[in-house]
């Protein structure tokens, strides 16, 4: 076990640098600097988002069998926030390829910002908000508001994991307070995502994905519209969190564990 543990490090190590060698990174950063210069970025990232939208969510149809419910729940318009189960690196592009019409900015950890070749080069031309994990990130968390509360009607949504990170057996683990921290100080309203399969797919630890298939469904919705601007109130954020697992639970069939 621990030859094949050393084995896979020394394999990942020699993939990162033939990523990093391959120079996409410099490249893509380029060519954000030249949009930006153009005042164009955010007319090239709305491009790239909606780019690759189709193809991924047709690839994941055949791949991977997927198959979307619920999509009913997701409101047409005002500030959506999809609050998703988190089993796999996969997730964030699984869920966004589901939700037709909708915009996703995810909220991700700061490394893959700065340390993962070829993803820092994604999430940053997928307009990502990275953040860092184990604090408190003001930073982060206004631009989420500015996008809930200025873009939302143009189909932009915010993407958070309330678990803050992949579980490691597949069920549903503890959730945090900031999607609905967020949610109540913006009004938005918190759609949970149940998926199922992407556990399978694409584990903590592995490198490959294997096609096994997948269900994403769009849980009912929990408002706070009527307690907008209450994010003092502590007991009114975790009633909404508690409401985001209950939904959660139920979808995933978790509701006794």
């Amino acid at each position: 076990m621990a030859r094949v543990k050393t084995m896979s490090s020394a394999f990942r190590t020699l993939l990162k640098g033939a990523l990093n060698a391959s120079m996409i990174d410099m490249a893509v950063a380029a060519g954000r600097d030249m949009l930006a210069n153009y005042n164009l970025l955010d007319n090239g990232e709305d491009a790239f988002y909606w780019w690759y939208h189709l193809p991924v969510r047709q690839l994941f149809n055949t791949y991977f069998k997927l198959t979307v419910h619920g999509e009913e729940n997701v409101p047409v318009k005002g500030p959506i926030i999809f609050a998703p189960n988190h089993s796999s690196f996969l997730d964030p592009i699984v869920v966004s390829a589901s939700a037709t019409f909708k915009q996703i900015h995810w909220i991700g950890k700061f490394e893959h910002f700065v340390e993962d070749p070829i993803v820092k080069s994604i999430f940053s031309m997928w307009s990502a908000i990275p953040i860092h994990r184990g604090k408190s990130d003001k930073g982060a968390m206004q631009k989420a508001i500015d996008i809930l509360n200025c873009k939302a009607d143009s189909g932009h949504c915010i993407g958070i994991f309330p678990e803050g990170t992949r579980t490691l057996d597949g069920k549903l683990g503890h959730l945090h307070n900031g999607a609905a921290k967020l949610a109540v100080t913006t009004g938005a309203t918190i759609v949970p995502v149940g998926m199922k399969g992407m556990f399978g797919v694409l584990k903590k630890g592995e490198m490959f994905p294997k096609p096994t298939k997948v269900s994403v469904e769009f849980g009912k919705p929990v408002y706070t519209s009527h307690i907008k601007g209450q994010q003092e109130n502590w007991n009114l954020v975790t009633g909404i969190t508690a409401q985001v697992e209950a939904e959660l639970r139920r979808m995933l069939g978790q509701e006794n564990n």
